[in-house]
């Protein structure tokens, strides 16, 4: 039952996904032939798993998981039934909302844990130190709905229900961070973001933002309240390097609840509540769409709850309400449904 994510991850033999629903993870290895090698309870208190996320994934993975209660639990070697443990645990909040859900995200760069549990904050953590930092202050009562932030960069994007973006500059002091708010127009305009992405090295220093209401806007952190598309008019073969040839791009109708970018290739996945995956590169062109086929014997495609791509692989994996994960990838690789 996948209730929150499902993390491809990479092995130095076999490709697994980590599942986390509300009290347990789940280690299944999809290649060669689906299987769950490894399961167990990743939360110990009596609150549910609210949120989970991979610490150093490229280098030595560790699990982190957090409950309803605040409590944060980061399991080492949770890729082995013998050796997995927990490698540290605290309480991250003693004050939670709990109308307005829990979310996580890790800053690499300065080993910083940020923790969304309550509305005007975000909770630090360093987790080398295992210290509590200064809070955040967001200067709205609006949640958080998305973090991201780039390798080596001290700057954090977050998106916010009303449908707004703020930057934050984290070397400032913690009542100052705030550098620039953007987003909440045309269609968009309050329709709750459902993913701010930056790329890991962010080179061209363009933000990707995904709202509800099946919008997509590009904007670039070099212009001052500008997005990037109103200085590159639509153009017949004219497309500037990493920016998109348009500021908005309607990927679905409305209602998207999941997107996933890949880390380096120019791919997305967009999920919907109409049963259908739409993969579009960045700069507005659609690739594919999976969806559900006609008739009895037709395979089935639930309403995706987590879209995640792997780490280099053109491979996608997804989580459906219908309690199913399904590993997509090229035409010339298997498919498989766990």
């Amino acid at each position: 039952h996948p209730r929150k994510e499902a993390v491809l991850k990479e092995t130095e033999q076999t490709g697994g996904v980590v599942v986390v629903d509300d009290r347990h993870c789940n280690l299944v290895e999809y290649e060669p032939n689906p299987k769950q090698y490894h399961r167990f309870k990743c939360s110990l208190g009596r609150g549910s798993t609210k949120d989970a996320i991979l610490l150093n994934e490229l280098r030595r993975p560790f699990l982190c998981v957090i409950n309803s209660d605040a409590e944060v639990y980061i399991w080492r070697n949770f890729e082995n039934p013998l050796l997995c443990s927990v490698a540290s645990t605290f309480k991250a909040s003693s004050e939670v909302n709990r109308r307005i859900g829990i979310l996580m995200h890790y800053v690499e760069f300065s080993s910083t844990l940020l923790i969304f549990s309550q509305v005007k904050r975000i909770v630090s953590w360093n987790l080398m130190r295992e210290t509590r930092c200064p809070d955040i202050q967001t200067h709205t009562e609006h949640p958080v709905t998305s973090f991201s932030s780039s390798t080596g960069d001290d700057l954090l994007v977050t998106g916010f229900q009303d449908g707004t973006c703020r930057l934050f500059d984290l070397r400032t002091p913690s009542h100052n961070q705030v550098v620039q708010k953007f987003g909440g127009h045309g269609r968009s305009s309050g329709c709750p973001v459902v993913k701010v992405h930056t790329k890991p090295n962010n080179d061209n220093k363009i933000i990707y933002v995904a709202s509800q209401s099946g919008d997509m806007s590009l904007w670039d952190l070099r212009q001052s309240k500008t997005d990037v598309a109103a200085e590159y008019p639509q153009q017949q073969n004219h497309r500037p390097p990493g920016l998109g040839h348009r500021s908005d791009l309607q990927v679905f109708s409305g209602n998207m609840r999941t997107v996933a970018f890949h880390n380096y290739a120019p791919v997305m996945a967009c999920g919907s509540h109409d049963q259908g995956i739409k993969i579009w590169n960045t700069w507005g062109d659609k690739l594919n769409d999976i969806k559900f086929h006609e008739g009895f014997m037709g395979q089935k495609v639930g309403p995706s709850v987590s879209l995640q791509f792997h780490p280099f692989e053109y491979k996608l994996v997804s989580a459906g309400q219908d309690n199913c994960v399904t590993v997509y990838g090229k035409a010339t690789d298997p498919v498989n449904k766990i």
